[in-house]
């Protein structure tokens, strides 16, 4: 069995106050126009492999933290970035802090005070994402303020000070992060979509008898940036006043100074994602607030409640999740979380957990009571702190570790640990250590509690949605269900539901019965055979029970989807691949085939000549094909993480990732549609080979059909030249004895076309 995890972060202390952020905009960007001109402050660099082989070995262990970035130390003040004084002696102070490569950056303050009426910005250089404003209420004693994520690797911090309070402000920034793999709502090594693809987005069903469940809690959930450099998940919590005090409950294991913290509600995909190999729709991203105060934690059930210094807009629409002390079992649960930094995502347990001791902590076992873990979806680090609502949608604890992982689109069947909320109750010495004097002031010592606002059942309320079965690649012919549930008190005797694809032929199901409260119907549409290519499938509830339907925000859904391989088609003639066995590679195995073809290559590995070895393989493809790679571990714990670090990579012929993996059972399978029209570079890659790969001493270079001169550059992984040279009569051997174990490029140049393409090899 996988060793425990927790699943995200102990971090460092900082402090802050709070402030609602993204409201209106630098007056820079209306009045000056000399941004060009000021000169950025450029971060070092880092060794960014050394601290993601460290990341390897951290982000499974119990008392490491997983990060999301490298935090530099910095000394920037005013005396650092430019000043402007208006024509009305109002003054704009701006600087550029600028970290290479970096996905998003984010700052500690550790001297910030304003005067009333200035106010502080942080955007990129684009201008597309921006933070703030900033006020004279983030001022306080310790003079620290900790920001959310800016995208990119140029970052502008703005600092408005009127003509009336000049030179009274006081901003002094001590730490820099340079976040390498997440950039908050952005395509990223940690950020969205980075999850595996056995989660669900939280607006995918998970039961009808929790649908009003899920669409209520999921208000109170939300993502927390702790320390300045890694991600939690909490929850806003109710306490018996019912009066939105914002209390938020997370791991206990997560704790920084709260002060620092900052939190994003709402971050949710329009077009929800279902257990697929298929990336989520980013959501909106308005909803962030930064400090809170430390209220009560402890090491008994990992808990740790925060209160944030503002409170929540009303305009955000948040709920107060209700919450169960009784400790009793319930018939099954749910989570809902942030995993990996991603898009919010949920996953249910159908078995109830059991009591369990771990680590010194009471924890719920999901897995308990013969379960095989999680049925839909799965935890992943970034989850830690997220509630575990239960049956009614009451939080009884928050994420502690566990194992669960996805294979592809399945789970591993592993467990995963939450501390229990009716442990943390009262089982604290005193108020610092216990969650009663919280979130009971009226002493009025409730069993349960239901959330702040309640949740309002409608008398009729129909939802409708949509399932299309993934087709393999290649494949034309989707055969789509559409369901009708009842959240409703009241029967649906009939309904009028519309479906398109496109723009194209409206059709209609007419429902005539009786469907009660949290039943559903299910309607499987006859086969359709499509041309190749990219779909939206519409659904509408037209009226229910002969009259409008009085919660329209389910009666509507739009679902993207491909058919025939052309959604993620890869332009290529080689597919790599890079493959790290682990411990027993003897255990490891695959092949590559088309799709409901033959098996193309394969291969196996021997007992300790071939462990943790690195090997690359290249198969050659056809364009407007559809293959698929599956490797196969004979033992069933695929070849990370217990038992060595082993992982893959394929890859198209110039290093566009297609899938990466370590984490699988028993086999992982990948399909890959190739196709769309070649660069000049994927064309000219064609003609080109290197060899042997992996190499010892030396590699050859071969160049066939061209009579053109090439010249080829050797580099190492952080880009350093090492040699160049000419290729002679399209061949060229290449001395690489010298050079020390790891990864290099040739990057090979026409010199008439000045066409270039690049080649990986391994030196042993």
């Amino acid at each position: 069995m996988k060793r425990v995890l927790l699943l995200s972060l102990m971090l460092i202390t900082i402090s802050v106050t709070s402030q609602v952020t993204n409201q209106g905009s630098p007056l820079s960007w209306k009045l000056l126009s000399d941004q060009d001109q000021i000169a950025a402050k450029a971060l070092p660099s880092f060794d960014l492999e050394q601290v993601r082989a460290e990341d390897a070995l951290n982000d499974y262990k119990f008392d490491k933290p997983w990060r999301f970035g490298y935090m530099h130390s910095v000394d920037f003040g005013f005396e650092d970035g430019q000043w402007t004084t208006l024509k009305n002696g109002d003054r704009i102070w701006r600087l550029a802090v600028e970290s290479k490569d970096a996905l998003s950056m984010n700052f500690i303050f550790d001297e910030f005070s304003i005067p009333q009426g200035s106010s502080v910005y942080l955007y990129n250089d684009d201008r597309s994402d921006l933070l703030g404003a900033y006020t004279s209420i983030q001022n306080q004693e310790s003079g620290i303020l900790g920001t959310w994520i800016v995208k990119g690797e140029k970052v502008w911090i703005e600092y408005f000070e009127p003509a009336n309070v000049l030179g009274q402000g006081q901003l002094h920034i001590a730490k820099a992060t340079h976040g390498y793999r997440n950039a908050d709502t952005f395509q990223a090594a940690k950020g969205l979509n980075d999850s595996g693809n056995c989660n669900l987005d939280v607006d995918c069903s998970i039961g009808s008898d929790w649908e009003d469940n899920k669409n209520h809690n999921k208000r109170s959930v939300g993502i927390l940036l702790s320390g300045g450099s890694g991600f939690c998940t909490g929850a806003l919590i109710n306490n018996t006043n019912n009066d939105g005090t914002p209390f938020f409950l997370t791991a206990n294991h997560c704790y920084s100074n709260p002060n620092a913290w900052s939190f994003r509600f709402g971050w949710i995909s329009p077009n929800p994602v279902c257990a697929a190999n298929t990336n989520s729709t980013n959501g909106p991203t308005t909803q962030t607030i930064s400090g809170a105060t430390l209220k009560a934690r402890s090491t008994n059930a990992d808990f740790c409640l925060v209160e944030i210094n503002n409170d929540i807009p009303t305009e955000w629409n948040r709920v107060f999740a209700g919450w169960d002390r009784s400790d009793i079992v319930p018939p099954f649960t749910v989570g809902i979380h942030h995993p990996s930094g991603d898009i919010m995502k949920i996953c249910r347990d159908d078995d109830s957990p059991s009591k369990e001791a771990n680590a010194g902590a009471q924890t719920w076992e999901i897995l308990g009571g013969g379960g095989q873990g999680w049925e839909l979806g799965v935890t992943e680090p970034g989850s830690s702190g997220s509630p575990l609502f239960d049956d009614q949608g009451r939080i009884i604890g928050q994420l502690y570790g566990g194992a669960a992982a996805c294979s592809g689109t399945n789970d591993n069947n592993a467990f995963d640990y939450y501390g229990r909320l009716g442990v943390a109750w009262d089982t604290g010495s005193s108020a610092t250590t216990r969650l009663e004097d919280w979130l009971d002031p009226q002493g009025s010592n409730p069993v349960v509690l239901n959330s702040f606002p309640a949740l309002e059942v409608l008398d009729l309320d129909a939802a409708v949605s949509v399932d299309i079965p993934e087709v393999s690649c290649g494949e034309t012919i989707i055969s789509p269900t559409i369901s009708l549930t009842n959240f409703g008190l009241n029967d649906i005797t009939t309904a009028v539901i519309t479906w398109q694809i496109d723009n194209g032929t409206i059709s209609t199901i007419n429902f005539n019965g009786a469907l009660s409260q949290n039943q559903t119907e299910s309607f499987s549409l006859d086969p359709i055979d499509l041309t190749e290519g990219d779909y939206t499938f519409n659904v509408v509830l037209v009226s229910v029970n002969g009259t409008d339907d009085q919660n329209e925000s389910n009666n509507e859904i739009a679902t993207d989807f491909s058919v025939g391989g052309s959604s993620d088609q890869y332009a290529t003639l080689q597919v790599v691949l890079e493959l790290l066995t682990d411990d027993y590679a003897e255990e490891t195995s695959w092949e590559f085939r088309e799709v409901g073809g033959a098996v193309l290559y394969s291969d196996s590995y021997n007992e300790g000549s071939d462990d943790n070895t690195t090997f690359i393989e290249t198969f050659n493809v056809d364009l407007d094909n559809c293959y698929e790679f599956e490797l196969f571990d004979s033992y069933g714990d695929g070849i990370c993480c217990q038992y060595g670090e082993g992982e893959y990579s394929l890859s198209t012929s110039d290093g566009e990732v297609i899938f990466e993996g370590a984490e699988f059972t028993d086999s992982e399978l990948t399909q890959m549609s190739i196709g769309g029209e070649l660069s000049i570079n994927d064309a000219s890659l064609a003609s080109i080979s290197l060899y042997p790969n992996p190499a010892t001493s030396e590699i050859t270079l071969s160049i066939g059909n061209t009579n053109d001169s090439s010249s080829y550059s050797l580099y190492n992984t952080f880009g350093q030249l090492l040699e160049q040279g000419v290729v002679s009569q399209n061949k060229e051997v290449i001395s690489v004895s010298g050079y020390t174990t790891g990864i290099y490029f040739i990057v090979v140049k026409n010199t008439v076309t000045s066409i270039e393409s690049t080649l990986r090899f391994i030196k042993q």
